[in-house]
């Protein structure tokens, strides 16, 4: 008999909560992009966002040069020499000039040698015959093969990268290969975060009975290490409304964005909203998806701040559906919309309409068709299943439970 799944946190449908879109897009209707930039040397440029296109100076190749080893040929020369030539020199990458072919004449070129002037084609050197130094060829050959031309990869004046986006290592690549050593990017935004709650015991304390230790402090730095952004992480804060109050004000005159954990539902010693209330303001504070529902958005002066459930895996999907959407906006990152599949459900999945739903899960290929399962349990306190997951079961609002066999839209994790 198989185990089953249980959930040891259900929550009813709240229809006061907002939905998904509506949350997020209230969000980034409030999220003001940073506008101040640095140069900085590609060295120190993965990562970060562009703030401006990026054109190249130059023609990429700069000049005509052998895709291989082989031999370089003019095709009507060979023909009028029945397909023999004599080898009249060998030409090596890095050498600066090459003088054309003459008649019944080729050459030997290494790849990325430069090629004559007069020359239309190059043969691998697998494909030839060779005697003395006649060089035979077969007859099958198309003009222009195997020769890069200039500015093949890239024209002069081009761009070869828009602004707002995100670098990778291919992009230095690219960069250097234009000569090009330093660009301009946006600055890096600030974001604070802490964690509240009496129960929470940093991770080099001896955990006594009641308490455990904070792991939310490092799901979110995990999370935002990703992104271009300065990280404060300010620590962990007593359920105490006025040393909330004492680190939202401390928070807010350093940072772009406040991000805490905990103490924003309903509880008696939830005070986040309540001291959220004193010192800015709350655009809202519920939202109809699981897990995640007690996650609150407002601000205090021009700093947004984020409130999201003190459950680790609540902590972590509200951070990936909304606070990075929202900080993307704010790094001009806005070429970032989320991967989504379509796969075939290994089983059935229970949940009721009304709110959206992100179940942790391992999806695999077969044969060109997708298939996905639950990773485990799926309380939100659960981190076990979601380092087991590859990707999020995303079942919307409209539906309610799926049958094994029912196509499903899959979120695959991005690990890098």
């Amino acid at each position: 008999m198989k185990n089953r799944i249980k959930n040891s946190c259900i929550n009813e449908f709240d229809p006061s909560a907002l939905d998904e879109n509506t949350a997020l897009t209230n969000i980034l209707k409030n999220i003001k992009p940073v506008k101040g930039f640095e140069m900085v040397s590609i060295k120190k440029a993965l990562g970060r966002i562009t703030a401006s296109n990026i054109k190249s100076k130059i023609n990429l190749p700069s000049f005509k040069n052998s895709a291989m080893d082989g031999y370089a040929i003019n095709i009507d020369n060979l023909k009028k020499n029945n397909y023999i030539l004599y080898e009249k020199a060998t030409t090596l990458a890095g050498m600066s000039s090459v003088s054309n072919l003459k008649n019944g004449e080729t050459i030997r070129v290494m790849t990325g040698a430069i090629i004559p002037e007069n020359c239309n084609a190059v043969i691998m050197k697998e494909m030839v015959e060779k005697s003395d130094s006649k060089i035979i060829f077969g007859k099958k050959i198309i003009n222009n093969q195997n020769i890069r031309d200039i500015g093949e990869d890239v024209k002069k004046s081009s761009i070869v990268i828009e602004k707002g986006i995100k670098l990778n290592y291919i992009h230095l690549g690219l960069l250097s290969s234009l000569g090009i050593s330093s660009i301009r990017v946006y600055k890096k935004p600030t974001i604070s975060f802490f964690s509240t709650g009496n129960e929470l015991v940093s991770v080099n304390k001896i955990l006594k009975k009641g308490m455990i230790y904070d792991s939310n402090r490092y799901i979110l730095h995990g999370l935002l290490s990703k992104l271009p952004i300065i990280i404060k992480d300010m620590g962990v804060v007593k359920d105490r409304e006025d040393l909330i109050i004492k680190k939202l004000l401390q928070c807010s005159k350093i940072s772009d964005v406040i991000i805490t954990t905990g103490g924003v539902s309903v509880g008696d010693a939830d005070y986040i909203k309540s001291a959220l209330r004193k010192v800015g303001k709350i655009k809202f504070w519920k939202i109809s998806i699981k897990p995640g529902r007690p996650l609150a958005y407002g601000k205090i002066n021009k700093t947004d701040f984020f409130g999201l459930p003190g459950n680790p895996v609540s902590t972590a999907v509200t951070f990936q559906l909304f606070v990075e959407a929202a900080i993307n906006k704010l790094i001009n990152n806005f070429h970032n919309e989320k991967f989504i599949i379509k796969g075939v459900a290994g089983e059935k999945l229970t949940k009721k309409k009304g709110r959206t739903e992100y179940k942790r899960a391992i999806f695999n290929e077969d044969k060109g068709t997708f298939y996905v399962k639950s990773s485990g349990l799926q309380g939100s306190n659960i981190l076990t299943s979601l380092a087991k997951a590859n990707c999020y079961i995303r079942l919307s609002a409209k539906i309610d439970n799926v049958e094994k066999g029912d196509i499903v839209d899959i979120i695959p994790f991005n690990h890098n």
